[in-house]
C-alpha cells in the first residue's frame, strides 16, 4: 500500500506500528482523548484518505477534530502534506463549516507559493463575510502579488461584501508598493463612506501610502488629523519627508515626536540617520549616533549599518570605520556601506582593500558590493585592477544587471581602455543596454577626446528611438567642449527644449566650458547673466579655466571675486587666478594672492602623478627624490630632452608661473610629476606596451609637448589621464588635437 504522508507522519502497512514521529507536539497528545484520536487516525492510515476522515469523525466529537487538524496544520512541513490535510478537510466538510481553519490552508498556500491552490479554496467556499477576503487579500500582500490583492478588494466590493479596519491596511500596503495613489485616494474614500477613517491602523497604513507614492503633503495632513498617534505613525511620517528628500522637515517632526513624549525604536533611528545623511550635518550625525549607543539600539546591525552610512555621507569615513570595527556582527549590508563610505570619500584604495577582506571574513560579495567596487576602480582609474575585478565578477558567476554592466563600461573608459568599452557596448544584449548604456559610451568618448565619435553616437541613440536623459546632455555637452565642436554643442543644447529636458547647473557648466575654451569668453559671460537658474562655483570655475588657457586677467577677475564668495576655503580658484597674473607678469598681484592662501591657511595642491608597473602604482611629485630609483629616472629625463630637442622640441617656458631666470625655468620644467612617472614607464615597461599615467591636475602645455615628442622618438603609445580627460599620445599627435 503507497505510504501516506500527513505533516510529520510517515505511515506504510509494514512500519506504520513504528514509525510514529511526533516533533514537538508530544505535550499536546498527553490528553487520554486525544491520544485516542491519534491512534485512530494511526489505524485508518490502512484504509483510504476519505474513510480515514469519517472514521475520525465518527469517534470522536468535532472540537477534539477541530484542534486535532489546527495542530496537524501548525505542523505541516511541505505542500504534499497540506494537500492531503485539503483533501481530508474537504471530505468530512470542515471546509465550509470552519472558515478560520480554511484561512489556515490558504495561508499555508500562500507560504508554500502555491497561489492556484490558494484561490481555488478561496473561490470554493463563496464567503459572504470579509473575514476570508481579508485573508486572502493579506496572503496576496504579503506575497508581493499587489495586483491581486487590488483586484481582490475591487471584487469584493462589487459583491456587495463590506471591508472592515481589518482589511484597509493591507489593500492600502498593496496600493503604496505599487506606488498607485489614484487607487489609494479610493481606498481612502471607501473608508470614510464605511466610517472606519478614524481607525488607527487605518491612518498609519494612509500615512505611509501617500508617503510611498510621493504624495507626502497629503499623507502629512492625514497626520495632522490624528488626534492618538502612536510610534507607527511618528515614524511613518518621519520616514516620509526622509523618503522624499525633506530631511529638515524629518528632523523637525522628530524632535516634535520626543517632546510628546514618545520614545525612538530601532526603525524610526534608521530613519533620522538617512535624514541627517542627506543633510551631511556631522554634529547631528554623532548626536544621533550618542542616542543610538544611549538607547542600545547598536546591537541591532540594521541600526548599525545605517549609521555607517550616516557617517560616511557626512565626510566622517573614520567614524564609519569605528562603528564598523565595533559590530558584533556584519552582514553583507555592513560591507557594501563602508566599502561605498571609502569610495564617496575620495578612498578607493582603501575600498579596495576592504573589499578584499570581505572575502577573506567569508561574507560572499553581491551586485552591489561589485558595484561599489568598480566604482572604486574607476576612481582610481586603474586598468589593472578593474581588469582583475572584472574577472572576480565573470568567476563568481555574478548575475551581471544592466547596472552593473554600464558600471563596467564606465570602469573600462576612466582606465583608458575604450576599445574594451566599446567592444562591451557593441556586444551588450537587449536586457542590458538601456539610456545609461548609451550616456556612459558617449561620456567614455568625450573624455577621451572622441567628440565626433560621441555626436555620432548621439545620433544613432535618436535614431533607435531610446529618448535622451539630463545625464544623456551632459555627457555630449561635454563630449563637444572637449572636442571644440561649439555648433554642434549649441544645437545639442538645443534639443533639450525638443525632449522636454530642463538645463539645470551642469548642463549650463558645459556650455560656459564649451563656449570658453574655444575663446568666446563674452558669449560664455552673456550666457551666465542669462541663466535662469543661480550660478555655482562650477560654472564660474568653468569661465576662470577659459580665462586661463586665454589669459584674459580682466575676465578672470569677474569669475575670481565670484568664486572667492562663493567657495573662499577652495584653493584650486586662487592658484587659478594666481597663473593668470603670473602668465602676464603680475607678480604683485600674485603675491597678494599668495598671501592671501597663507592668511587662510590655504595650501596650492601639489602635483601628483602615479603609473602601474608590476602590480604596484609607483607615484612621483614634481622634482621627487623619494622613489628608490629617482636617480635613474632624472638621469632619464635628462637623456630624453637631448633627444626631444634634436628633432625639433623646446621648451615652453610660459609655463612656469614663477618669477625665476629663464635656465632655472627650464630645469622646473624637466622634473614635472607628469615627466617623471613617463620616464620611469619608458625604463621598466616592455616596448610595444603603452605607458599609462594619471595626474590629479590638468597636463601642462610643455608637457603635453614633450609626450608628442616622445611618442615619436620611441614609437610608444602614452596615456595620460590628467584633471579633465584622457590624452593618447601616438606617433608624434595627440587624440584631444592640441584642444584641452
Amino acid at each position: 500500500m503507497r505510504p501516506l504522508r500527513l505533516g510529520c507522519w510517515h505511515l506504510s502497512t509494514s512500519t506504520w506500528r513504528k514509525r510514529r514521529i511526533i516533533d514537538a507536539t508530544d505535550n499536546y497528545f498527553q490528553n487520554h482523548r486525544l491520544q485516542l484520536l491519534l491512534s485512530s487516525f494511526y489505524l485508518c492510515c490502512y484504509t483510504s484518505l476519505s474513510s480515514t476522515a469519517i472514521s475520525i469523525t465518527s469517534n470522536f466529537g468535532q472540537r477534539e477534530c477541530l484542534s486535532f487538524y489546527n495542530r496537524l496544520l501548525q505542523s505541516c512541513g511541505c505542500l504534499d502534506s497540506l494537500k492531503q490535510i485539503h483533501a481530508s478537510l474537504s471530505i468530512i466538510g470542515f471546509i465550509r463549516e470552519n472558515p478560520h481553519l480554511s484561512a489556515q490552508i490558504i495561508i499555508k498556500y500562500s507560504l508554500f507559493n502555491d497561489w492556484g491552490s490558494a484561490r481555488f479554496l478561496f473561490d470554493e467556499i463563496s464567503e459572504t463575510k470579509s473575514f476570508l477576503w481579508n485573508t486572502m487579500i493579506r496572503a496576496y500582500t504579503n506575497g508581493d502579488h499587489f495586483t491581486e490583492a487590488l483586484e481582490l478588494y475591487s471584487l469584493m466590493r462589487n459583491m456587495g461584501i463590506g471591508p472592515n479596519n481589518y482589511t484597509f491596511p493591507f489593500v492600502l500596503k498593496s496600493c503604496a508598493l505599487k506606488s498607485l495613489s489614484l487607487e489609494g485616494r479610493l481606498v481612502h474614500a471607501d473608508a470614510i463612506k464605511t466610517g472606519f477613517e478614524s481607525d488607527l491602523y487605518f491612518k498609519a497604513a494612509l500615512v505611509d501610502m501617500y508617503a510611498k507614492c510621493g504624495e507626502t503633503d497629503d499623507g502629512r495632513r492625514v497626520f495632522d488629523t490624528m488626534l492618538n498617534r502612536d510610534l507607527v505613525c511618528w515614524t511613518a511620517m518621519i520616514t516620509a519627508y526622509e523618503q522624499s528628500e525633506r530631511p529638515d522637515e524629518s528632523l523637525i517632526l522628530f524632535r516634535e515626536m520626543q517632546e510628546e513624549g514618545l520614545a525612538p525604536d530601532s526603525v524610526t533611528v534608521v530613519s533620522v540617520a538617512s535624514a541627517v545623511s542627506q543633510l551631511g550635518h556631522a554634529r547631528r550625525a554623532q548626536s544621533v549616533h550618542a542616542h543610538v549607543v544611549r538607547k542600545g539600539f547598536l546591537e541591532d546591525m540594521f541600526v548599525g549599518n545605517s549609521i555607517i552610512a550616516m557617517y560616511a555621507r557626512c565626510d566622517h569615513v573614520e567614524e564609519a570605520r569605528l562603528v564598523f570595527d565595533l559590530m558584533e556582527e556584519r552582514d553583507g549590508i555592513s560591507w557594501n556601506s563602508m566599502i561605498s563610505g571609502y569610495t564617496q570619500n575620495g578612498r578607493a584604495s582603501e575600498a579596495l582593500l576592504l573589499f578584499d577582506q570581505m572575502q577573506v571574513s567569508g561574507v560572499k560579495p553581491n551586485i552591489v558590493t561589485a558595484l561599489v567596487a568598480v566604482s572604486a576602480c574607476s576612481y582610481l582609474g586603474s586598468l589593472r585592477l578593474g581588469r582583475k575585478l572584472h574577472g572576480f565578477i565573470i568567476n563568481r558567476r555574478m548575475a551581471i544587471n544592466a547596472t552593473l554592466w554600464n558600471a563596467i563600461i564606465d570602469m573600462y573608459a576612466k582606465c583608458g581602455d575604450l576599445d574594451t568599452a566599446i567592444h562591451m557596448f557593441n556586444n551588450s544584449s537587449s536586457s542590458q543596454r538601456n539610456v545609461s548604456s548609451w550616456n556612459a559610451m558617449i561620456a567614455g568618448y568625450g573624455m577621451h577626446g572622441y567628440g565626433k565619435e560621441a555626436l555620432d553616437l548621439y545620433l544613432q541613440m535618436l535614431e533607435e528611438g531610446i529618448q535622451p536623459s539630463h545625464i544623456t546632455f551632459t555627457s555630449i555637452l561635454s563630449a563637444c567642449s572637449h572636442a571644440g565642436l561649439v555648433n554642434e554643442g549649441r544645437k545639442c543644447f538645443e534639443d533639450m527644449k525638443i525632449f522636454s529636458v530642463t538645463p539645470e547647473v551642469k548642463h549650463y557648466t558645459c556650455m560656459v566650458d564649451m563656449l570658453g575654451r574655444a575663446g568666446l569668453l563674452q558669449e560664455a559671460l552673456g550666457l551666465i547673466k542669462e541663466m535662469p537658474l543661480e550660478p555655482n562655483d562650477g560654472v564660474w570655475g568653468a569661465l576662470l579655466l577659459a580665462c586661463r588657457i586665454h589669459g584674459n586677467a580682466e575676465l578672470g577677475e569677474l569669475a575670481a571675486k565670484n568664486l572667492f564668495h562663493l567657495e573662499p576655503d577652495h584653493s584650486g580658484y586662487y592658484v587659478l587666478m594666481s597663473n593668470i597674473y603670473a602668465a602676464s607678469s603680475k607678480w604683485q598681484e600674485v603675491g597678494k594672492l599668495r598671501q592671501d592662501m597663507k592668511d587662510k591657511g590655504l595650501r596650492k595642491p601639489a602635483a601628483f602623478s602615479v603609473i602601474e608597473f608590476g602590480g604596484e602604482v609607483h607615484g612621483f611629485h614634481t622634482a621627487d627624490q623619494s622613489h628608490p630609483q629617482f636617480w635613474e629616472v632624472y638621469r632619464k629625463v635628462e637623456h630624453l630632452m637631448v633627444e626631444m630637442k634634436m628633432v625639433g622640441y623646446m621648451s615652453d617656458l610660459s609655463c612656469v608661473l614663477h618669477d625665476v631666470e629663464e635656465e632655472d625655468k627650464e630645469h622646473i620644467l624637466n622634473y614635472h610629476s607628469e615627466k617623471l612617472a613617463v620616464a620611469f614607464g619608458i625604463m621598466n615597461i616592455n616596448p610595444g606596451m603603452p605607458i599609462q599615467v594619471t595626474k590629479n591636475l590638468r597636463v601642462c602645455n610643455d608637457c603635453h609637448s614633450s609626450f608628442k615628442f616622445i611618442s615619436h622618438v620611441y614609437q610608444r603609445k602614452i596615456i595620460v589621464r590628467d584633471a579633465n580627460r584622457f590624452h593618447h599620445f601616438k606617433t608624434g599627435s595627440c587624440s584631444c588635437n592640441d584642444y584641452w
